[in-house]
């Protein structure tokens, strides 16, 4: 049997601009499959993916932020945002199309300090 691990997807790059944003959430859904306890930062650019009404239709994208919501159904429970990254790019919890922690720059520092595997993407 395996031991379970923590896992912190770190999300820093714009939904749009590489495929950043869709392999992180493919393998934060994949962990969390595996059972392995999977928590999700978005911070940097990263915030971007979470803004509720994103439509990529024009630069021909899927829209990434309708997966989102199915983070909870994988028992993805744990989702942080980088409460600085939001303040510099003008946006609050509301703005957002799911829940998320809002942590500072010490709290992301114990956040890191918790997990067994760092993802950054």
């Amino acid at each position: 049997m395996s031991e379970t691990k923590s896992f912190l997807v770190l999300n820093r790059h714009a939904p749009y601009a590489s495929n950043f944003a869709k392999e992180a959430l493919d393998v934060a859904l994949m962990s969390a499959v595996f059972n392995q306890k999977t928590s999700l930062l978005f911070m940097d650019d990263g915030v971007f993916q979470l803004v509720r009404s994103q439509d990529p239709s024009e630069i021909q994208h899927k829209n990434c932020s309708q997966t989102l919501p199915m983070l909870e159904m994988y028992e993805v429970r744990h989702i942080y945002v980088d409460e600085i990254s939001l303040n510099e790019r003008g946006l609050s919890e509301e703005d957002l199309v799911i829940p998320a922690q809002r942590v500072n720059a010490q709290e992301i520092s114990q956040l890191l300090t918790r997990q067994h595997v760092i993802l950054n993407f």
